[in-house]
């Protein structure tokens, strides 16, 4: 179902009231605590929000893609920030992998449930300790026997996964060596956790200060069986699927980045403006402290045009290639920005912003981690333009 204005609105506004019942102490206890915001989570799911992109048939909401980065970007948008919204981000990637490439069985056994709350669906596990970016060099595998597949191997920065009762896994089904194509022999797995955690499916926490709302790990899989019904799209063909629902994951990444940057400049103009150092002007006038707030304010607004251009092509099923630009570049511009904007509110509070009560520091630590490594590095969408809309060759890669 298309999203309307109207809808978007009314889900932004239903998110914030949702989001006014977790006050800054809240997030605060849970970012020292290093705890999942379960309570936030089951009011979402309460609420049907976890399920906005389930289609109604499954008992979900129904909608597109706009009005689950609203809801992102309203998460985002709070004093738990980009780290708050991505405790529950996985599931929207997951729901839209599972709708657009899961097979009917699959869909009929988890969408309802999980549309419910009573399942939830939060572990994406691609990353391998010796692969990185390079995907295609993964090397978990999954062995075909009978109505089952077996999967052995490792990933590694995978989160959400002591919370969680599905996840996706990617493994290879034809040996690297032994594929037609380098890209060709990945499949995707729809992973039933519950029974397997502690038993086939193994991990170890990486400890972290960026994202201190999820866990991540450090994943082993050991004789992993998942029924052949739960193979998500074609097999051998799930890195084909990987590139596609990536650029959704960088879109809905600007988001939270995009909700996150405008609230630290919010929060640091409120200080600016009652802040007075030198009588009897407040800091506010000085061209030194708007001047950065502004330029991190424009840019926030230019990667929320890319987003909202890269949904717009997504859901229209527009050229890949145009697709990848658009969510490439939104999440470069509304990322960088982002963290700029949290740097710069920090700076304004001088000490006080990099008090743990002000909020923003928070902000800070979240935004370094998506500016960065987080998803893709900012190197690889500049390697993209640069080869698949410059047209210059490329320098990496066998």
């Amino acid at each position: 179902m298309s999203s309307s204005v109207n809808d978007v609105y009314l889900i932004r506004s239903s998110v914030r009231e949702i989001l006014d019942r977790y006050d800054s102490r809240y997030w605060a206890v849970k970012d020292e605590a290093r705890e999942y915001p379960l309570e936030f989570i089951r009011d979402l799911e309460s609420n049907g929000f976890m399920a906005a992109n389930i289609p109604e048939e499954y008992g979900g909401a129904g909608y597109g893609l706009q009005v689950v980065s609203a809801v992102l970007e309203e998460i985002a948008s709070s004093p738990g920030g980009s780290a708050a919204s991505s405790s529950v981000h996985a599931a929207y990637f997951n729901n839209h992998i599972l709708v657009r490439y899961g097979s009917a069985e699959a869909k009929s056994k988890y969408l309802p449930s999980i549309a419910q709350g009573e399942l939830r669906f939060q572990v994406y596990a691609v990353t391998e300790p010796h692969a990185g970016f390079n995907t295609p060099r993964i090397s978990t595998f999954a062995r075909r026997e009978g109505d089952y597949y077996i999967l052995n191997g490792q990933k590694i920065f995978i989160s959400r996964l002591k919370h969680s009762d599905l996840g996706i896994i990617a493994a290879r089904t034809t040996p690297y060596d032994e594929s037609p194509r380098k890209t060709h022999g990945i499949t995707l797995f729809l992973v039933d956790l519950r029974k397997a955690k502690g038993k086939n499916v193994r991990y170890s926490e990486i400890p972290n200060n960026l994202r201190r709302f999820v866990d991540t790990s450090i994943v082993y899989i050991e004789d992993l069986e998942v029924p052949a019904e739960n193979v998500i799209g074609d097999v051998d063909k799930g890195f084909y699927i990987l590139m596609e629902e990536s650029n959704v994951e960088r879109a809905l990444i600007a988001s939270q980045c995009i909700g996150s940057g405008r609230w630290v400049i919010r929060r640091a103009v409120e200080y600016a403006k009652e802040r007075v150092v030198f009588p009897p002007d407040p800091i506010a006038k000085y061209q030194g402290i708007q001047y950065p707030l502004a330029d991190s304010w424009i840019r926030l607004e230019a990667g929320a045009a890319l987003r909202d251009k890269a949904l717009e092509l997504i859901e229209s099923k527009a050229d890949r290639r145009l697709i990848g630009y658009y969510s490439n570049s939104a999440k470069y511009i509304a990322c960088e920005a982002c963290y700029n904007a949290a740097r710069y509110s920090m700076w304004t509070m001088g000490g006080y912003g990099y008090s743990l009560d002000m909020d923003v520091e928070r902000h800070w630590r979240a935004a370094e981690l998506f500016a960065g490594v987080g998803q893709v590095s900012p190197h690889m969408i500049l390697n993209y333009v640069a080869t698949k809309i410059l047209g210059m060759p490329r320098s990496y890669g066998d």
